[in-house]
């Protein structure tokens, strides 16, 4: 029971530890990571907020239950075989979902205080990439040079909103499990599914 605690705090640990941004005045800001160093996304990859017809649709996630985001059959395929522990993130004013299991940690996040631009635009830290859509909608994925054993996952939904998952490997042996950007676009594209229905 103690190990299942150390996990879950661990995993709320990484999600608020890369969202937390200090910010350096100077002629281009600079975000440090919670102390440990590391830039923020510059005006050079950043890009305009996404624009509603832009999306197949709009997809309001106000009040919607981050632990009911993946069906049973969704996290029986993704090998997620613990229940689902409502996790509250106050930086986001959000209440995500954390299944920890073992040597990972699985998270689904709706976030409605901010949009996907606050990666795009250096607000957040972690170095953001466009990927290929999810269900058609624009995705991103933010990791951190020093934790090569985490990946972010950002889909735009709405104005203001957006789905963020994570998927952390927590063990000294991360080859033993799947690779963390993979995983985190598995958890969004499986979420992602059940909002577009």
């Amino acid at each position: 029971m103690a190990m299942r605690k150390a996990l879950f705090a661990a995993a709320a640990c990484s999600l608020l530890c890369a969202a937390c941004t200090t910010v350096v005045h100077d002629a281009r800001p600079v975000a440090r990571l919670g102390g440990f160093g590391g830039p923020a996304a510059t005006a050079a990859n950043s890009s305009a907020p996404p624009t509603a017809d832009a999306r197949p649709q709009v997809i309001d996630l106000a009040n919607r239950q981050a632990c009911e985001l993946l069906t049973e059959q969704q996290r029986n395929d993704l090998d997620i075989n613990r229940a689902g522990q409502n996790l509250q993130i106050s930086l986001f004013r959000a209440t995500g979902c954390s299944w920890t299991d073992i040597g990972v940690s699985n998270i689904v996040v709706p976030v409605v205080s901010e949009g996907i631009e606050a990666w795009t635009n250096g607000e957040r830290q972690g170095e953001p990439a466009d990927i290929d859509p999810i269900a058609g909608f624009r995705a991103i994925t933010v990791t951190l040079p020093n934790d090569p054993d985490r990946c972010d996952v950002m889909v735009d939904t709405a104005d203001g909103q957006y789905l963020a998952t994570a998927f952390s490997v927590i063990s000294n042996t991360p080859e033993r499990y799947p690779e963390p950007c993979s995983r985190a676009k598995e958890l969004a594209g499986a979420a992602m599914q059940n909002l577009t229905r």
